[in-house]
């Protein structure tokens, strides 16, 4: 199951081991590649043994609620003795190294190790069956890791490059947003606020809105998409007369729990549509209880043109910016 939190990985196993920062990594030269591609170095026996096949399929499994089937990673293998200065630059490695001196499989990582941004992470296993049983528990994990570390690497640029401008709109439901610079106010209401990023072909943006919370039964998936639905054909209408935005229901919407920065947030994801036109494309949506309100933070994408895996982890990275302003603001679902 893909899209668990961050801090899965650090009890990844016992014998994992954390390396500090690189204290020079600012001397360190730009890495290459593409968000989504992992290259992935082992030697010749690895490339036909069952613990490859079942990486493999990890890695490039579908992305969850997109509107066509994404990868999640693009793999590029790799001989460990090919290995050069060139591939060390790579953004994300993952290395397979056989040693028999080992007793069990164990795994290493390390930041900017060649590079920056880079997450290079090493699997030494004693054998086929040991790496085998390993990535069945574990491999899961793994790909979490390095989907969280592409929308951290996001994070911190959208962090550094903040619209300062949007802040003031959002202290009306007390929460704290990093919007990129090229993210514009469209909408300013009362309870609404309709914002995005907009260029010829693409629409990126978010819906922001409370309703009245009374206890835990509201985090209900349909109650919830109930009043998203509402709240969008009244604020969201489409090109055509008699058009708006809604869910589309002939996908499922996937729903999670989980804490980020100590707030409890309930998120969904799935497809929207244009109800009476042919729009849509992939949503993700939180929903935060604050006091005596739940605000809705619901990110879209519109990208007709494009793959949208990618635009939905720039997405994800914007909603996990979130702060609120509200003290020990921490509910139990």
């Amino acid at each position: 199951m893909i899209l668990k939190t961050l801090p899965v990985i650090f009890i990844l196993i016992l014998t994992i081991v954390f390396t500090a920062c690189n204290e020079k990594s600012e001397l360190l030269p730009n890495s290459t590649g593409k968000r989504g591609e992992v290259l992935l170095v082992a030697e010749e026996s690895f490339w036909n043994s069952i613990p490859y096949f079942i990486l493999k399929d990890l890695l490039t499994q579908d992305y969850p609620a997109l509107p066509q089937d994404e990868e999640i990673f693009k793999i590029f293998p790799l001989k460990s003795s090919n290995i050069s200065e060139a591939f060390k630059l790579s953004r994300n490695i993952i290395k397979i190294t056989y040693n028999k001196n080992v007793a069990t499989t164990v795994l290493y990582y390390k930041r900017n190790l060649w590079a920056k941004p880079q997450l290079y992470l090493e699997i030494i296993s004693p054998n086929d069956d040991s790496l085998k049983f390993f990535l069945e528990r574990k491999g899961p994990e793994i790909v979490d890791f390095f989907i969280n570390e592409e929308i951290n690497r996001l994070k911190f640029i959208y962090h550094k490059y903040k619209n300062k401008e949007l802040t003031v709109p959002l202290n009306k439901f007390n929460i704290n947003i990093s919007f990129p610079k090229g993210y514009r106010l469209n909408v300013d209401t009362t309870n609404f606020l309709w914002i995005s990023y907009e260029t010829i072909n693409t629409s990126q943006g978010f819906f922001i809105y409370s309703y009245p919370y009374r206890d835990t039964s509201l985090f209900n998936l349909k109650k919830l998409i109930a009043i998203k639905d509402s709240v969008l054909q009244k604020n969201v209408p489409g090109p055509t007369h008699g058009s708006y935005m809604t869910t589309e229901k002939l996908f499922t919407p996937i729903e999670r729990r989980f804490f980020l920065n100590n707030t409890f947030i309930h998120e969904i994801r799935g497809l929207w549509k244009i109800e009476n036109d042919f729009m849509g494309g992939p949503f993700v949506t939180y929903v935060v209880p604050i006091k005596d309100k739940v605000v809705f933070i619901d990110g879209y994408v519109y990208a007709p043109k494009y793959d949208k895996k990618n635009y939905v982890w720039e997405i994800e990275a914007i909603l996990k910016t979130l702060t609120i302003k509200l003290a020990n603001n921490c509910t139990t679902i």
